[in-house]
């Protein structure tokens, strides 16, 4: 795992405070600003005048009471961040264990099968959540597709009709909208659950440009709430479904998946490695995985190195 280049978080930190930073100031052998989204304009490095950076005062008073909270202006990954402080605390036990890492800029931002997040500086939501839960790996099955319900829960709270492409893609108007890795770490108690989340905020052009699929904003949803309360509602929207989750297991949450499902009792193709199989999303059972109905016959799919979409 890398650490965030030093020169270029001082650089942002100096943006934060000061408004701006010279352009000879900015280090070089970095990514320019302009590839950060920002401005370059008069001999300095500028926010533009539409990015409201993150407040952690803002964000803090609305948090579940057992978060504690970090924010980075420029770091490789919130979840390779939040791997790093468990391996920190496994040595020292500095810290609690319920934390959230936000940043302004990932550069290597992850999601599932290898894929990578993109956004501007300051105009997106990467957030990583770790949660200790008092189970083992064997026990957490369908947890990602929790995380991706209760993040549909947390859009509702703000008026956006959200659904689910299994196992935890957020979409609106059949449009990806956020998305989710949950990486599984075992600990002397537990499982540390790591839930990365990724929310398109304001998405330019040219990042959307680079994207393989279709994908939507908050603002092109004409969706107008701050990051910081987003951030809020969903950090709370989580913690309360992995409580329910610790108490019944992912039976609690068949129901609800199953009803906000974009694919439910309709043609799709599952990707498989190189192959493509053909069939019917049929729901999810009680562990989380998906029932697909092929020629073959009904088989569970759990979530690891597969893809669905629509037919």
């Amino acid at each position: 795992m890398t650490m965030p280049d030093t020169a270029l978080t001082k650089a942002l930190q100096r943006v934060r405070e000061n408004g701006y930073v010279l352009l000879q100031d900015w280090p070089r052998n970095v990514a320019s600003a302009r590839e950060l989204g920002l401005v370059e304009a008069g001999g300095a490095v500028r926010l533009p005048t539409d990015v409201c950076l993150h407040d952690l005062d803002s964000i803090r008073k609305d948090l579940p009471d057992q978060l504690s909270v970090q924010l980075y202006d420029y770091i490789d990954s919130t979840n390779s961040a939040m791997l790093r402080r468990h391996e920190v605390r496994r040595h020292s036990q500095a810290g609690g264990a319920n934390h959230l890492i936000l940043t302004e800029f990932q550069s290597a931002g992850r999601g599932r099968r290898g894929k990578v997040w993109l956004g501007d500086y300051g105009r997106n939501i990467a957030m990583t959540l770790g949660i200790e839960m008092q189970a083992d790996l064997k026990a957490l099955g369908g947890l990602s597709s929790v995380v991706g319900l209760a993040l549909v829960q947390a859009l509702e709270v703000h008026g956006l009709d959200a659904q689910l492409k299994w196992p935890n893609d957020v979409w609106v108007d059949k449009q990806k909208l956020a998305g989710i890795l949950v990486e599984l770490v075992p600990t002397n108690t537990g499982t540390l659950a790591v839930v990365g989340v990724g929310v398109n905020v304001d998405l330019s052009d040219t990042q959307a440009a680079k994207i393989d699929q279709a994908v939507t904003s908050l603002k092109h949803q004409g969706c107008a709430v701050t990051r910081d309360t987003m951030v809020s509602t969903i950090s709370a929207s989580i913690s309360e479904s992995f409580e329910v989750f610790a108490r019944k297991g992912f039976r609690a949450f068949v129901e609800a998946f199953n009803a906000v499902h974009c694919l439910q009792n309709q043609d799709a193709n599952l990707l498989i490695g190189h192959e493509t199989v053909a069939g019917i999303v049929r729901g999810v059972d009680v562990t989380g995985g998906l029932i697909f109905e092929d020629k073959g016959g009904t088989r569970i799919v759990t979530s690891g190195e597969v893809s669905l979409r629509p037919a």
